[in-house]
């Protein structure tokens, strides 16, 4: 015995015990999980306090994401790649790049189009991940306690003008410093309340659903109020015949992005209208000003429009309408008019073909009745959120949405988890 050892001690310390080789894979797919349950407890969280902070974190879940797929299955990756969205995304970033050519910026448009194709890679990896998360319901109950405290934070923010905000700004604080935040409660709320319910927590579901609802009403959102006011019925008409719906919804949804430049373009032209908009909201008359320039400038170049991310270079746009306010800032705040605006006619078609198959996929889906008819409220809340709100290639808001769909398809495996046998 001593003289093995003084043999194991001249040659130098003995080897570790090498781990089983499943289980170095098995240690990344928990640490993978890991990342997008912190992700899921800080995302409403960040939308309160620093709400540029969610395209990082979108692009984080979308590489923890891409770690679970390829360390658990990967061939899925494959299927996903060829799936429909992917193919949209695709032609959307191609053509992007492509309208470069003619684009009054060309170096942001080329730049806009390699943005958005990191954002598509980590926005499909996550819907791919959805089904690959081997503890849904401990992810969904991360998204909850997140949701609670933004809420409570939100409320807190808004008493205090700004406490907790301001601690991330410099800017003179406004209670629209909460919009980001108050959209994104408003998409997730049903959601989020019904896998609660279905998980066994009724009372807990049923809170966040009263205390959610009544922070986006005292929040100065129009746009929150407004989208969750339309998903609501939405929801109801669901649960009572959700295919016939989610047809319903597909067709509306392909009406509403193709005809949005003879629609939202035209309403500065019924009478009142404008004037009324500007009671309603401050910012309700300019924004369909925007939207009438908008319909000018589309109609110049209808078919390949005037390039990826141009809105801001569009001429005329930076020209004053009515003080501090000018023809178009930015971008149209309006999704469908801005894909015309830049991409011309394929830049709708390629919107019409995702919203058309999100509405259509929704309505196939083998969900529980009551979870189905919120996914069904919170997919609505969101297309009208869409169309009145931001820039369709703002990196937050895509990554609110993206990220929101991620949550929306985990937690219908809590809901399914939960339902009795049929």
């Amino acid at each position: 015995m001593r003289a093995g050892t003084r043999s194991e001690t001249a040659a130098g310390p003995l080897p570790l015990p090498r781990a089983p080789a499943a289980a170095v894979p098995r240690r990344l797919a928990v640490a993978c999980e890991t990342g997008l349950d912190i992700a899921a407890l800080v995302f409403f969280a960040l939308l309160v306090l620093a709400p540029r902070g969610i395209a990082p974190l979108a692009a984080a879940a979308g590489l923890f994401g891409a770690g679970l797929v390829l360390l658990q299955d990967r061939r899925s990756v494959l299927r996903h790649a060829r799936s429909a969205p992917a193919a949209i995304f695709a032609m959307l970033v191609v053509w992007g790049a492509i309208s470069a050519a003619w684009s009054p910026d060309p170096l942001r448009s080329l730049d806009q189009a390699a943005r958005l194709a990191g954002l598509f890679v980590a926005a499909l990896a996550m819907m791919a991940a959805a089904g690959h998360v081997s503890a849904p319901r401990r992810l969904a109950s991360f998204l909850f306690a997140g949701f609670v405290v933004a809420l409570v934070m939100a409320v807190v923010d808004l008493a205090t003008s700004g406490a907790l905000s301001k601690l991330f700004s410099d800017r003179v604080y406004q209670p629209a410093w909460l919009n980001q935040a108050s959209v994104a409660f408003a998409i997730l709320l049903l959601p989020t309340g019904a896998a609660v319910i279905a998980a066994g927590h009724r009372l807990p579901g049923v809170l966040l659903l009263v205390f959610g609802a009544a922070t986006i009403c005292i929040l100065a959102g129009t746009a929150a109020k407004t989208a969750l006011a339309a998903g609501l019925p939405v929801a109801f008409l669901c649960w009572w015949r959700r295919p016939a719906v989610a047809w319903a919804a597909a067709v509306l949804s392909v009406l509403v992005v193709v005809t949005a430049p003879l629609t939202f373009a035209r309403l500065d032209r019924v009478s009142g209208v404008v004037h009324t908009a500007d009671e309603v909201k401050l910012s309700g008359g300019h924004r369909l000003l925007i939207w009438s320039f908008v319909g000018d400038r589309i109609a110049e170049h209808p078919l390949r429009g005037w390039g990826l991310d141009s809105s801001r270079a569009i001429p005329g746009g930076r020209d004053s309408i009515r003080p501090d306010e000018t023809w178009l800032p930015l971008h149209p705040h309006n999704a469908p008019l801005q894909l015309w605006l830049e991409l011309g006619v394929p830049g709708p078609v390629l919107l019409s073909l995702l919203s058309a198959w999100l509405w259509l996929a929704f309505g196939s889906a083998d969900w529980p009745r009551f979870y189905a008819a919120a996914a069904g409220g919170s997919l609505a809340t969101a297309f009208v959120a869409s169309v009145a709100t931001y820039g369709i290639w703002q990196e937050w808001w895509d990554g609110t949405l993206s990220f929101s769909l991620f949550m929306a398809l985990v937690m219908a495996r809590v809901a399914i988890a939960a339902a009795p046998p049929r």
